[in-house]
């Protein structure tokens, strides 16, 4: 089997990883000098619940794919050398308002089904486990078992993985169409040439779709730019995820943290804006005013493919024999990044999978 994946984002070469350790020949065709960019610029926090507003039958799938986590970055770091950086210390996802309140209530209603730990605290008990946080927070709900990754060194892992297990990657190399024979997929026309293959999965992010419409499938993806602010030397430090419907920040091994994000209609323009810090930071003002006074060393850009209806499309392109779609998975890229993976490796070598993708038909807009 000689199967391409177009993308080295994370979830593109997630695939590729997963495809090539089943023994499939596999190309991944990226149109930067090193892709994921995105992917990297994310504030990497593996979460099923805490931005979750309600429950729906994704759900299910993110769940999955976040038991996968500690298997799947094991796996990188003992085949890599490189550390993601996975840490579970939990989630607080702090109410601001009365109606945050409100929701959080009805939230922990439906999470607990999936994980019976996650519990209702007072302000004062969350500002207990995080000073940092402001003093009007009247309610949080606790989620102990979420976490995050870092994510550059996340991608750093997965492009070493797949050169360590023989992927040809073709850098620089972007996609221009998808090559069919009658209904066959023959492989992918780029910049340089064709690459041959008898499969072929697009997972080129907020790209996906104007790789798809040629052939008659309609699945819409819009970038949605997403600004994240590096904050160090912090006056009081955070050790867990402080979420709320405002923004969140998320703590890193070496004491800096992540303040995210916007969440834009800007196209595909990767601009910081000064806008974009202005909101960032009265965000910060309202979850956790005393790190207004830390130093800020850096930001992070990226566009997040998002879809009509916030899922993405993974699975089956229907009319074509070997085309495969993976992508719009807006926030939650690195979340079902692992489950992603295998949902494709098994269409692609064995035609099935076990894994719950119904919510996610890449023919569902087309239809």
């Amino acid at each position: 089997m000689r199967a391409i994946v177009i993308g080295a984002g994370v979830i593109g070469t997630a695939i590729a990883l997963e495809l090539r350790l089943r023994g499939a020949s596999v190309a991944l065709i990226e149109s930067n000098a090193e892709g994921g960019h995105t992917s990297a610029a994310s504030a990497g926090m593996v979460n099923p619940f805490s931005l979750t507003p309600n429950d729906s039958p994704a759900v299910e799938f993110y769940w999955q794919s976040f038991q996968m986590y500690p298997a799947w970055v094991a796996q990188l770091r003992e085949r890599t050398g490189i550390d993601p950086e996975w840490r579970v210390n939990g989630t607080i996802r702090a109410a601001l308002t009365p109606a945050d309140a409100d929701q959080l209530r009805a939230n922990s209603e439906w999470i607990r089904r999936y994980d019976p730990s996650v519990q209702l605290i007072s302000g004062a008990e969350a500002r207990r486990l995080e000073p940092a946080l402001h003093p009007e927070v009247s309610e949080a709900l606790w989620l102990p078992n979420e976490g995050w990754v870092h994510t550059p060194r996340l991608m750093r892992a997965l492009h070493r993985a797949v050169q360590v297990e023989g992927v040809n990657l073709y850098a620089a190399s972007p996609a221009l169409s998808v090559e069919i024979r009658g209904t066959q997929v023959r492989g992918v026309r780029t910049a340089h040439g064709l690459v041959q293959g008898d499969a072929v999965v697009i997972a080129a992010g907020a790209w996906a779709g104007a790789l798809l419409q040629p052939l008659g499938v309609r699945a819409p993806t819009e970038p949605v730019r997403g600004q994240i602010l590096v904050l160090s030397d912090l006056p009081i430090p955070v050790g867990r995820i402080l979420s709320t419907p405002m923004g969140y920040i998320v703590p890193r091994a070496d004491g800096t943290a992540v303040l995210g994000a916007t969440r834009e209609q800007a196209g595909y323009d990767m601009r910081a804006t000064a806008e974009g810090y202005a909101h960032l930071t009265q965000s910060l003002a309202r979850i956790a005013p005393s790190l207004l006074h830390a130093t800020l060393v850096g930001h992070t850009v990226g566009l997040r493919p998002d879809t009509p209806d916030h899922n993405p499309y993974i699975g089956v392109v229907n009319g074509y024999q070997g085309l495969y779609a993976a992508a719009g998975h807006a926030y939650h890229g690195i979340l079902m990044a692992p489950a992603t993976a295998q949902v494709i490796a098994d269409l692609v070598l064995n035609g099935s999978t076990n894994l719950p993708i119904a919510p996610f038909d890449p023919n569902r807009f087309t239809r």
